[in-house]
């Protein structure tokens, strides 16, 4: 019987939150420098925060999850808390050097960026792994990573419809990033879920 490909949902969704992490440090790291000094410790305890969570995240991409949902499903839960409280270190962040209107912006595009990056790619991911099956298995997991793209390409074009996203509030635009994440996560979830039944129908004939 030939090995199914190492696509997994869980590790996917790991590489999502990391690629988003790493975005918002880099622009944080590059501007950091341009703080107020009454304000520079306070930044740089909360880019330390992030720096952190983004390690743990880290840590676990290199775990093997096995497709184990009772694993998963403990995992998530902390891995869920750590995201939201790297979330809330990105708002500490604005709070203690203000809402900068440029920097606002380019943590955004960075995060919106990187949401439709991680997509595109555990959609090519998947899409080669389903070359390797039969014909006709890998023209129906085609299909659906084609659906699931679909809902993808609409959330992508909500965000960069966010033209003025210098003139919003950080709330309103991590509103935005997460309704984004979401809709990807359920694009994600559709396409690993036709490829896992492609390759379950592939072993049967």
């Amino acid at each position: 019987m030939k090995k199914k490909a190492d696509i997994s949902p869980y590790t996917e969704w790991v590489k999502s939150r990391l690629d988003e992490m790493e975005a918002v440090l880099k622009v944080f790291e590059n501007t950091v420098e341009g703080v107020k000094k009454d304000t520079s410790k306070n930044a740089d305890q909360a880019i330390k925060d992030m720096r952190k969570r983004r390690d743990a995240f880290r840590a676990k991409l290199k775990a093997e999850y096995k497709d184990d949902a009772e694993v998963w499903k403990e995992t998530s839960a902390k891995l869920e808390a750590e995201w939201d409280a790297f979330e809330d270190d990105i708002e500490a962040y604005w709070k203690d050097v203000g809402e900068k209107a440029d920097a606002v912006a380019d943590t955004f595009k960075a995060q919106a960026e990187a949401q439709q990056k991680a997509w595109n790619d555990t959609a090519e991911r998947i899409r080669q792994a389903a070359a390797d099956l039969k014909a006709e298995r890998d023209a129906e997991v085609d299909a659906a990573v084609a659906k699931a793209d679909h809902i993808a390409q609409n959330a992508g074009a909500k965000l960069e419809n966010m033209s003025d996203a210098s003139k919003a509030s950080w709330a309103a635009l991590r509103s935005a990033l997460t309704e984004s994440r979401s809709a990807f996560d359920a694009a994600n979830a559709k396409a690993q879920a036709a490829f896992k039944d492609a390759w379950k129908k592939n072993q049967k004939t």
